[in-house]
């Protein structure tokens, strides 16, 4: 069970105590954050009683959340990552010149190279959506391949101060 989007309106400690309280009752059996900053991180990991095992944000390429993931390993907590292969857009993550290299040369889609990005990095995982019984097959077909050092200095390179893809009236001051 997640706190989905923190909520300025409602305070931390509120919703922390019942989150704890969910987990204590048997209603959840884990209990994680999501969206949080390394600030609120900070702040949920001194309120809770009981374990946070995950904060779910958006990551990718062209996302640096290099603090955040940094925050997320300290508190030996996973990082679960939203919009993994950015959106479908033209000119999106998927079409990426680089992107598409590296998936030629392995042989794979340019999905399954950026969601393997994903996993070959300690606690980070990746939810990505598919309504295609064919992708969602691709997508969960990332442990056949890997990539190399350079790969993945590839495609962290590609990192940019416009890269966040969810951005709301109601999100935080997120990490910079």
């Amino acid at each position: 069970l997640l706190i989905h989007w923190p909520n300025a309106q409602v305070p931390l400690k509120e919703s922390i105590a019942a989150l704890c309280d969910t987990k204590r009752r048997g209603m959840a059996k884990h209990i994680g954050i999501s969206n949080f900053t390394t600030p609120m991180i900070a702040e949920a990991l001194k309120l809770t009683t009981e374990p946070i095992v995950c904060n779910q944000v958006e990551y990718h390429p062209r996302l640096d959340q290099t603090k955040v993931l940094a925050a997320c390993r300290a508190a030996n907590m996973a990082m679960v990552s939203y919009c993994p292969i950015g959106r479908g857009a033209v000119g999106g993550l998927m079409e990426d010149p680089k992107v598409v290299a590296i998936a030629k040369a392995k042989g794979k889609t340019p999905a399954q190279v950026l969601l393997r990005w994903h996993v070959q990095q300690p606690g980070v995982c990746a939810i990505p959506r598919s309504s295609s019984p064919e992708r969602i097959a691709q997508n969960l077909d990332v442990g056949s391949f890997s990539l190399s050092e350079d790969d993945m200095k590839t495609l962290h390179a590609l990192k940019r101060p416009d890269g966040r893809i969810v951005n709301l009236p109601i999100a935080p001051r997120w990490d910079t």
